[in-house]
């Protein structure tokens, strides 16, 4: 039987890990850049669909992408889980792996320090 499973701070994962990383760790070439706006083919589905060569943008600035032709959206951690199509703890954890950072742990899985009070004579 395992042993208990750690907590991942999912907000912290997000602010640790930019959007350009993750398109830098899948390996991602865009066909075009304007800015921090990135234009190519999807990386979550077959490339060779019909009209998916320039359907997926990426806004680098608000960590954001969407997918005209599959219709995901959302911000780099739901980009790097659905290209792994892995559950979202399994996906934080080779995203840490991969960037090769600790996983940031959620307070709820922190051990609670004991309040100390200071009693007056």
């Amino acid at each position: 039987m395992s042993g208990p499973v750690a907590g991942i701070d999912y907000h912290a994962l997000r602010a640790a890990v930019s959007m350009e990383q993750v398109l830098e760790l899948l390996g991602y070439r865009p066909a075009c850049r304007r800015g921090q706006q990135l234009r190519g083919s999807c990386p979550i589905h077959d490339p060779l669909a019909a009209g998916a060569l320039r359907c997926f943008s990426v806004h680098l600035g608000r960590h954001a992408f969407r997918c005209f032709h599959c219709g995901a959206q959302g911000n780099q951690f739901d980009l790097w889980q659905l290209v792994h199509d892995l559950p979202l703890y399994e996906a934080a954890l080779l995203l840490c792996r991969e960037a090769r950072i600790t996983p940031p742990p959620s307070a709820l899985s922190m051990p609670q320090q004991p309040k100390i009070r200071n009693v007056s004579s």
